[in-house]
């Protein structure tokens, strides 16, 4: 332990001030010498006392200064080595390798138990974001959403006191100070750094299904539409295959195509339409199955599928051949209840079912899932009438289906007030009906906006080995929302539908299809106006409870906001004083969540809580089952594994700035460790000479002297 020693004077804030202090020194001595005192007898024994005066007083002066003696040298010792390691969310998802990015910490802590010896350093392993010490001998638990990376790492190091640092991290940073900015803090701090970086560069493909919307109260043997949501990201180049197995049932599927991200880490989202008969009745489960690639997804849905017949309400002027043949079919159908009444002379009842009145009053029209409309104008309605058809359709979710005909009485309608049921708008009543008249040939074509939507199925066979239609009525214009089922070869609309309120109307521009039953009977009328009859009823023959529960989003991260809304099917229908809705899920305690008031809803506004599948139901305010339940999945928190990519640009600029060094494996990093860990350390001690034994001793003895020559001889 080589060293050296210097004097200082501790009192002396400037070396340029120690000139002073001797000079005062010298003119204390001076003064001992010539003016303290007489001076004793005797050449010897005068300067003896005069020296011993001037001395003390000079001693004196110079311990104003505070001398000391201070002492420096090098002394070697372990270094403190902190290996801090990024525990944030994203560090324990499984990388593209498939283990977690984590888990090369046992591999680490073996390595440098091998690698340094305990004369050297002492390694401390300390958790990034606030866990305190760490056992690289398990996994870490992720902290909360999100990294504050380089704030948190900066708090390690100001806490641990770390001599070297080692840091094992992806870099991935969502909020707070960035590495690139921790590094320019660091510029210049005496502290090695060594980065461990973990995690690829590739976007971990992920796919979920994000929800599934169906009719929970099916009806057994008929078509119900379902709906797939999926939530994918990072996949790679190809279709994702949606599959539904029902028991007793062909399974169904759909392949789509998704589109090219231009981020692959940003979440995208694609939606698969299907529709799936239910074999039998009772509560029935469907396994959906999305699949990309090697990954696959599975999701449960189930079902209460009870047998249920389509209740169709017929009102047409006279039994034309249109409407008389399509009669016919629809009381053939065994899944069909049909009422038909006539207004030729006056209304009366068209077979032997249904009620003897025309039920056309609002609570009479709520029987019925559709309507069927011949050719018919206002002037055959009361005006009460029109409006319950309107609210029927609008408000109730029934379907209705009109026919026009060679009268052109349908083009009246449009003026009345149920005018706005039509989806298309209509010329006059003789430009109508010329249509119907003028004979001309007209093929049938179904648009592709058909098979999307589940109508007008050939079953293999061609649309143009069929007879022509002669005429067919003209149409004006579509309204806003109203889509083309079917055309001519000149693209002329033959079966237009347009969404209205809670239901739905298609209007059927031919009316002889029934030259269609040759030698095939009633084959092709169930192909097209049956299933177009329950494709416009569809919301009528939906949960139609009083009230509509809402989740948006129905899929969200744990703390994110979600809007839960509680409004009534009928918007003229009056609100109660209160409602709370309840959050339950397996295993966790319940959530009550009060709503308030908004316009002619209740709504709120809540952090989704914890993860999970949560049912959410009413509580209080209104009965149990006014409302469907609805469901809210809860996710882990997203905020960082929304782009799980290591940030190599990051650490390669905090390594840069700080002359650190990036190493991508644990043998690298062992590599670039000096062979001898210790560290030199100057160490310094400083003596103060002013306030010792000895400064009492030699001015109590030069004093002494002084006096003691005194009075030997004899002077005062």
């Amino acid at each position: 332990m080589a060293g050296e020693s210097t004097l200082l004077f501790q009192h002396l804030p400037a070396t340029w001030l120690v000139p002073g202090l001797l000079i005062l020194a010298m003119a204390a001595a001076f003064w001992g010498w010539r003016r303290y005192g007489p001076a004793p007898g005797g050449p010897v024994t005068g300067r003896i006392a005069r020296g011993a005066r001037a001395t003390a007083l000079a001693l004196i002066v110079l311990a104003l200064g505070g001398p000391a003696l201070r002492s420096t040298w090098n002394e070697d010792g372990p270094t403190r080595i902190v290996v801090a390691v990024d525990t944030s969310a994203s560090m324990a998802v499984a990388d593209v390798a498939g283990a977690p990015r984590a888990a090369v910490l046992p591999a680490l802590a073996k390595a440098l138990a091998e690698r340094i010896p305990a004369a050297q350093a002492t390694v401390t392993w300390q958790a990034i974001g606030g866990h305190g010490p760490l056992d690289p001998g398990s996994l870490p638990q992720p902290t909360a959403d999100g990294s504050a990376l380089a704030d948190d790492l900066d708090q390690v190091v100001a806490q641990t006191r770390a001599e070297r640092l080692i840091v094992v991290t992806d870099g991935r940073v969502t909020h707070g100070t960035s590495l690139a900015a921790l590094g320019q803090q660091w510029r210049g701090r005496d502290l090695p750094l060594h980065l461990l970086a973990v995690g690829g560069t590739t976007t971990v493909p992920e796919l979920a299904i994000d929800g599934v919307e169906f009719n929970r109260e099916a009806a057994l043997g008929e078509r119900e539409p379902l709906v797939v949501r999926l939530a994918h990201r990072g996949l790679p180049p190809g279709p994702i295959t949606v599959r539904i197995e029902i028991p007793g049932a062909p399974p169904v599927q759909k392949v789509l195509m998704p589109g090219t991200a231009a981020d692959p880490a940003l979440l995208a989202t694609d939606t698969a339409e299907l529709e799936v008969v239910f074999p039998r009745a009772g509560s029935v489960t469907a396994i959906i199955t999305a699949t990309a690639g090697t990954r696959t997804v599975r999701e449960s849905v189930t079902a209460n599928v009870r047998e249920r017949k389509l209740t169709i309400l017929l009102l047409e002027q006279r039994p034309r051949y249109e409407v008389r043949y399509l009669r016919e079919a629809l009381r053939r159908d065994p899944t069909i209840t049909l009422h038909a009444y006539l207004a030729d002379g006056r209304w009366r009842r068209w077979g032997g079912e249904g009620p003897d009145r025309l039920p056309l009053a609002p609570a009479d029209l709520a029987v019925y899932d559709a309507i069927l409309l011949g050719d018919l104008g206002p002037e055959a309605f009361r005006a009460a009438d029109l409006a319950a058809l309107d609210a029927a359709v609008r408000r109730g979710g029934a379907g209705l289906l009109v026919i026009p005909g060679e009268s052109g009485s349908t083009a009246s309608i449009a003026g009345s007030p149920a005018g706005a049921l039509l989806p298309a708008e209509l010329p006059e009543a003789a430009t109508l009906s010329r249509g119907y008249l003028d004979g001309t040939p007209r093929r049938f074509h179904p648009t592709p906006a058909a098979p999307r939507l589940g109508v007008l199925e050939s079953s293999g066979q061609s649309w143009d080995g069929l007879p022509f239609l002669i005429g067919a009525g003209p149409v004006t214009a579509l309204r806003p929302g109203a889509e083309v089922l079917a055309e001519d070869q000149d693209r002329r609309p033959l079966i237009i539908t347009r969404a209205y309120g809670a239901g739905r109307t298609v209007l059927v521009m031919a009316d002889d299809f029934w030259r269609w039953r040759r030698g095939v009977a009633d084959t092709w009328l169930n192909r097209i106006h049956a299933p177009l009859l329950r494709f416009a009823a569809a919301g009528h023959r939906a949960d139609r409870r009083a009230w509509r529960l809402g989740v948006n989003p129905r899929r969200a991260a744990a703390g994110e906001p979600v809007t839960l809304d509680l409004a009534p099917s009928d918007e003229d229908q009056s609100l109660p004083e209160r409602a709370v809705l309840r959050l339950t899920r397996p295993g966790a305690a319940e959530i009550l969540v009060p709503l308030v008031k908004d316009g002619g809803a209740f709504r709120a506004r809540v952090p989704a809580p914890t993860t999970g599948t949560w049912a959410v139901t009413v509580a209080a305010g209104l009965e149990s089952d006014a409302a469907a339940p609805a469901d809210l999945v809860v996710t882990p928190p997203q905020a960082e594994r929304r782009d799980l990519r290591a940030d190599r640009e990051a650490l390669v600029a905090l390594a840069t700035a700080t002359n650190g060094h990036l190493a991508d494996s644990v043998a690298d990093l062992l590599a670039n460790l000096p062979p001898d860990l210790r560290r030199t350390t100057l160490r310094e001690r400083t003596e103060s000479l002013w306030d010792g034994w000895w400064f009492l001793l030699a001015a109590t003895l030069l004093f002494g002297l002084d006096w003691a020559l005194r009075r030997w001889n004899r002077m005062p």
